[in-house]
């Protein structure tokens, strides 16, 4: 489909395409028209995504400050399965990666955003740091990022995974 919207609404349309493609291609089911359609698609929803990136690192839903951890991590995970079918600026990946690090606390955790697009969905993440950390850790992690700050993370988890708690 037509990549449109805000960052999510963008990403939820990108995404399965990417899926889809990669999909695709591993099962050799891909014919030139499905894969010139869906590389079209990825484009826009790649044009777009970029232009979310808020001045000074990660993104926001809007490209407006403030960036947002939670959203900059999807993001990450993101362009990294989108560079495996379709050739993006690696730059963005790094970007995010050293974004999402510079926000990483002493104590080894990842803080909620104090601001949420729709907080009724996103409103159980801002009660500790255990999801915003697990969250971030599994992007950079699958992002390929190898720095200390993975370890000290996952340190921080294993410490006080306890601290999760379902409600709100």
């Amino acid at each position: 489909r037509m990549p449109f919207g805000c960052f999510e609404q963008t990403s939820s349309v990108t995404y399965p395409n990417i899926l889809v493609l990669d999909y695709l291609k591993s099962t050799q089911k891909i014919t030139p028209e499905l894969q010139m359609k869906a590389e079209g698609f990825i484009n826009l929803g790649y044009q777009r995504l970029v232009s979310y990136e808020v001045q000074g690192g990660g993104f926001s839903w809007f490209g407006d400050p403030p960036a947002n951890k939670v959203l900059t991590a999807f993001g990450l995970m993101e362009f990294r399965d989108m560079s495996k079918v379709y050739e993006i600026d690696e730059r963005v990946i790094e970007r995010t990666q050293k974004w999402l690090i510079s926000q990483h606390e002493k104590d080894g955790s990842w803080k909620p955003d104090q601001n949420y697009l729709h907080a009724e969905s996103w409103g159980q993440i801002q009660h500790n740091e255990i999801l915003p950390t697990a969250y971030v850790t599994w992007a950079l992690a699958s992002s390929g990022y190898k720095g200390p700050e993975l370890e000290k993370a996952v340190g921080y988890l294993k410490d006080n995974w306890k601290r999760a708690d379902n409600a709100y």
